[in-house]
This record gives structure tokens, sequence and C-alpha cells, in this order.
């Protein structure tokens, strides 16, 4: 019997309907669903040695050891309804002692004077325990080579899973594989080395197949999108490009901000809609960006949207386009403030700024353009814009931007159904922060020294990684934001008098209510607070100008992307600023990565070789982050990915996906 990646499990031998039904359970219905379901470890059990090698493992209890011997006696031994199965193993250089808990059937299986192998661990008294048992022969499956381990089926039991696969690896039909093999394991031996792997080297190069394999059809979804949304039609904005930054605009935009205006300015121009994504690193002046595009749009009578992940942000986007754009026509849409809609909005054309509420007026709204701020908060279902009228075929113009530092290497492959801008420089004047790295024995001098800058307008943001203490006892040791407070509030009420009065302190988290966080915001905003303690709620969002010190407790637990982040809210009025990063335990290198490195592309690939990217951006997205064996931090893989795609698409390679990326529920990825 043969099986092609595609046969029902039900028909593969030793699985039937009853256990087909069991995998079906977890999402296993195929051979080729079987085959990828890969060992979350493997277990040596190669090494085969005798009775007299056995000495050497007394210091090494938890090293499987397999042994080849000989059945002196077997017995089961009763203890109520418990049972105990003891054996007495020898070969040529002497005996052993084996030991099962309830496994009757192996003492039926351990005839005397018949030889098997056996693999399992010492105790302490020179005992195999619970070892597993099985005939000699050429080819084993559970002793004698590195054994596949998986993470639990239910009901299915790890040597039964094993016998499945190897009958399936066994007689797998060849699967056609047109990738050029030189550098690279085939796919069929691959899915074998995997299960059944001849040594531990050989399954790094199998897992980088699949992973390979799975990259190559992320940029083949990559390019469909792309191809589909270039079918759209939109809105085409005129714009006089010898005048295009308006002359009201208070000050002189960095080169790299007018390159990614002209970019984007010239998409509007075109029918076909725009899908652009604008990376500008903390504090680049993405938002002045934006607000060109928004502004060209009025201009040309038609309304935008511009969707923030925060109340807080939303805000703060309606203030600074009130002050900045005196003559467009600006309203707030939150769950908080629902501001009335205009029932004749072609008439007014207007930039709407809200929260994902916005989202849910985008059908009434018809915005021409689209912005998303901090693109990778949002879903890629509330991202969607497929459809948002049913009287209209135009599709709006999408620009999504990030200050989340993605390395180049990403953007190309993995963003390739996207047009790119990047602002990689930032505003002249703006001065960097200095970053200290301050150990656990020097934090109270530290806040000492906090207390004693804050002058009259002066802020200090002191952030802590959770709210409340953690009920894990791993991280007990990690101050949370109410301890803080509670530690800070009474020597801040011991401070000398400061020429605006008496320094305040201010608690800010996202389990507070709307009106406190109101209050606390408003109070930010008059500068009535010189010291709030927070979370990292304020990582994207706040943007306070007199904010001039950030303290970052227990700054192991964020990544380097996220530290970088937090350190953007100060110094934003170009005064000087300061840092100061706070283990909870001493002798990080990565926190001495990030006080000698400010550019967020290069703090990003240091993360990125370190940690891994883990969820890259911090959401769930269909196809473009659910990513099983491949990872972003394997940029040369990334590249080599891209260069492959680059002959399939040439023709020189006849490739066939092996991996199908399925979109989301409203079957669109297009503003990714």
């Amino acid at each position: 019997m043969s099986y092609q990646l595609s046969d029902r499990l039900q028909f593969v031998k030793g699985v039937g309907p009853a256990l087909a039904e069991k995998f079906a359970a977890r999402d296993i219905f195929t051979v080729k669903d079987l085959l990828l379901y890969l060992p979350l470890r493997y277990e040596d059990r190669s090494k085969i040695v005798t009775v007299s090698d056995l000495n050497d493992f007394n210091d090494s209890l938890n090293d499987f050891i397999t042994l080849k011997a000989q059945v002196v006696n077997a017995a089961n031994q009763y203890r109520g309804r418990k049972s105990i199965q003891r054996a007495t193993l020898a070969d040529e250089t002497g005996r052993i002692k084996a030991i099962w808990f309830n496994n009757n059937w192996v003492v039926d299986k351990l005839k005397k004077g018949q030889e098997f192998l056996f693999s399992g661990k010492l105790s302490d008294h020179d005992q195999l325990v619970q070892p597993t048992v099985e005939d000699i022969k050429l080819d084993t499956l559970h002793t004698a080579r590195l054994v596949p381990i998986y993470s639990s089926l239910g009901s299915i039991k790890q040597g039964q899973l094993r016998r499945i696969l190897k009958e399936i690896i066994d007689n797998l039909k060849p699967i056609d594989d047109n990738l050029p093999s030189s550098s690279i394991i085939n796919l069929q031996s691959s899915l074998s080395q995997l299960h059944f792997p001849d040594d531990e080297k050989v399954v790094i190069k199998a897992r980088e197949r699949l992973a390979l394999e799975e990259l190559l059809s992320l940029i083949k979804k990559a390019q469909e999108i792309k191809q589909e949304w270039n079918k759209g039609k939109a809105e085409s904005i005129p714009v006089f490009m010898d005048s295009y930054i308006p002359d009201f605009i208070p000050f002189r935009l960095t080169a790299a901000q007018l390159q990614a205006t002209q970019e984007i300015l010239q998409d509007l121009q075109d029918s076909v809609p725009m899908n652009r994504l604008l990376i500008g690193d903390v504090g680049s002046g993405k938002t002045v960006v934006a607000g060109i595009a928004c502004y060209h749009t009025i201009q040309a009578n038609q309304s935008a949207c511009l969707i923030a992940p925060t109340q807080i942000l939303a805000e703060q986007h309606f203030e600074t386009f009130k002050k900045l754009f005196l003559n467009m026509r600006v309203e707030l849409i939150t769950g908080k403030v629902q501001t009335r809609l205009i029932a004749s909005l072609s008439n007014e054309p207007t930039l709407y700024i809200g929260t994902h509420a916005l989202i849910n007026k985008l059908t009434k709204i018809q915005p021409a353009l689209i912005i998303y701020d901090e693109q990778h908060r949002f879903g890629v279902r509330q991202r969607s814009t497929e459809k948002l009228t049913s009287s209209s075929f135009l599709n709006p113009h999408v620009l999504t931007m990030s200050a989340t530092p993605i390395p180049r290497s990403l953007m190309l492959t993995i963003f390739s159904h996207l047009k790119l801008s990047v602002i990689d420089e930032l505003p002249p004047g703006r001065k960097p922060v200095t970053t200290w790295l301050v150990p656990p024995n020097k934090r109270q001098a530290a806040y000492e020294w906090v207390f004693k800058q804050l002058g009259n307008n002066s802020l200090a943001l002191i952030v802590a990684p959770f709210i409340k203490p953690s009920e894990q006892e791993s991280f007990g040791h990690i101050k949370s934001a109410t301890q803080i407070y509670e530690e800070l509030k009474p020597q801040v009420k011991t401070r000398p008098r400061l020429p605006a009065g008496r320094l305040i302190a201010s608690l800010l988290h996202g389990k507070l209510t709307n009106k406190q966080k109101d209050e606390i915001t408003k109070k930010l905003f008059e500068q009535k607070i010189n010291l709030l303690v927070t979370t990292p709620v304020i990582e994207v969002g706040l943007d306070v100008p007199n904010a001039d010190i950030v303290v970052i407790e227990s700054a192991e637990r964020f990544g380097l992307a996220s530290l970088h982040q937090l350190r953007g809210r100060v110094g934003r009025a170009n005064q000087t600023s300061y840092c100061l990063i706070m283990p909870s335990k001493p002798g990080n290198p990565r926190l001495i990565d990030f006080t000698k490195e400010h550019s967020g592309m290069k703090l990003a690939e240091k993360d990125l070789k370190r940690r891994g990217a883990g969820n890259l951006f911090g959401v769930e997205q269909s196809g473009f982050d659910e990513l099983k064996f491949a990872s972003w931090t394997n940029l040369e893989l990334i590249t080599k990915a891209r260069k492959i795609y680059e002959q399939i698409e040439a023709g020189q390679i006849n490739w066939q996906p092996f991996f199908e990326l399925k979109n989301s529920e409203n079957q669109s990825l297009a503003a990714n």
C-alpha cells in the first residue's frame, strides 16, 4: 500500500475510522497533516551499552541508555489495585534489574531467554526504570536511535503514533520537488528525517527545508495580494507637486520626510488604490507626513480617516491636526466620543480621527484615504478595506504607519505586497536620549537623582511591566506599577517645594476607568504632574513634550524594540533627556547594547538574533504571522527564499507550493 499527501488518514494501515476521528479532533485529517505534526523534541537512545558499562552512568541519571539483553525472569507483583512489574536482564557482561508500574502487558512480552532492546533511565538503585521494550531489528522505532517525542494527542500513545508515521514514510509516494538540491535537503527526505532522524544535524537541515517552503508560500501569497489589490479602482487625488507642502507648516521637513511625502502623494494621484507602509523611528515625524496626505485628500473634496490603536493617541492626533491644519475640518470618533456624523458627507470633506470605533463607520463615511497608525495593533479583519460601500466600486487608498523597527530583509520579503516608505532620520535639533544602566544596588540613589532633576515643567515617567505583583513565584522579585507608586509616594511628599508647588505623583495603567485616565491625561498636558508611574500602556500614544526622564523598571522584561519605544517618549521638545534602565538582576549584555545603540532598526536586528521575534507585531495575523517552521530571526534563510522566488517568477524553477496559506475570514489581507 502506498500513500499520497492528500490521502485521508482513515485509509492508512493501523488507523481506521475510530482513530481517524481522534486525529480529526486535533485538526489532523490527511497524511500531509500528520507528517507536519512534528516532534516536540528527541530523546537520544542511540547508544547501546553493556551492563558493565553502566558504572559510567552513575553521575548521569537523566541520560537514556539502551541495552541489548536477555530476559532472565519477569513477574507481576500486586499491591491492592496497583501492580509492579520486575525483571532481571542479562548480557555477556552482567545482570541488571528493571522495574515498571501498572504495565501488566510487559510481563507477557518478556519470555524467558528471549533477547530485546531495553531503553530507559537508571535509578539511583542501579535499576532500569520504566524502560521501553522493543524487538531487535534493523530499523527500530522506540529504541537504539534518536526517538521522536510528540506533544500529547489525547489518548493516542507515543508508540502508536510512531508506528503510524513509520508506515506512512516507508510507503509515501514520491513528492514533486524541483527546488535546487545543491544546498538544501529534498522535501521527501526532510519529512522522513524530521520524524526518524539519522542524527541531530540532519534535523536542523530538514526543518530548514520546511521553513524555506513556508517562506516561499508567504512570498507567493504576498504577490497574489498585490495582484488582487492592483485590480481595484480608487479616487484619483490631484496634487500640485510643485507646491505639495502647505505653506502653513511651521517647520522644515527632513529629506526623508519629503521623500516619503512625495511617494505617498504620487500614489494618491493614481486610480489604483495605494497600499503603502510608512516606517519611521520614534519621533521621526510620520504624523505630519500623514497629515499632508490628508490635507490634499480633503482639498480634493474627499474625506479621510486616521485610525489609532488607543483613545489617548486618537485624542492627541485630534489636537495636533486641529492646531497644525487650521483650515481642515477634523472630527473625533472614539468609543467614548461619538461625534455626530454629518448627513451629507460629500458636501463637507472631513478628516475623521478615531479608534476601532471609527472602523465601524467606514461604510458610512466612504473615505478616499484610510491611515492606520501603529498598524501592527489592528487585526487583519479590522484592517480589511474590501467592499466598504455597496454604492461605489471605488476602494480607498491605504497608508499604514508603524514605529516598530523591522529589519529591511523582512520588509523586502514579507511585505513585498506593500510599497514601502522609510523615514530614517530624526528632525534637526532632536537630541539623542542619554541612556544609563542602573544596577540594583544604585536604584535608590538613581531615584534621588531623578527627584533633584524635576524642575518647574519637568516630567519623569516610571514604567513597570506589571500593574500589580505577579502571582507567579518566578516573577516575585519584579516590582509592579502599584508597588512602585506606593513606595515613591511618601518620598515625593517629603521633597522640598518646587516653583510650581509640591512635587505631584500619579499612577496610570490600563485597568483604571476612562474617567480616571482622562483626568490624569488632562493633568499631564496641563503640566500638573511631575512624576507618572505607569505600565507599557504609554509605549504608543503618549506624546507629552515636557517629559524628559523615563525610568524603566525590570528592564529585562522588555524587548529591545519596546525599550526603544519607551525611550522615545522623552525629549520630544528637543530638550536634554534621560533614560534609566533598571534591571531586577545585574549582568544583562542585551541591556548594555541598548545603552550604546539609538537606531531602532539596528536594535530590532539585535533583538531578533537574541530572542527570536516571537509574535513580531503583537497580533495574530492570518498567513503573515503564523509561522510554524520558519523564524523571523533567520534573515539568511529569508534572503535565500527571496532569491529562489525570483527564479520561480522568471520561470527557471517549476515550483509547486507545499503550504497553502489561507486568508482570514473576510478573505482580505490587503492592508496587511
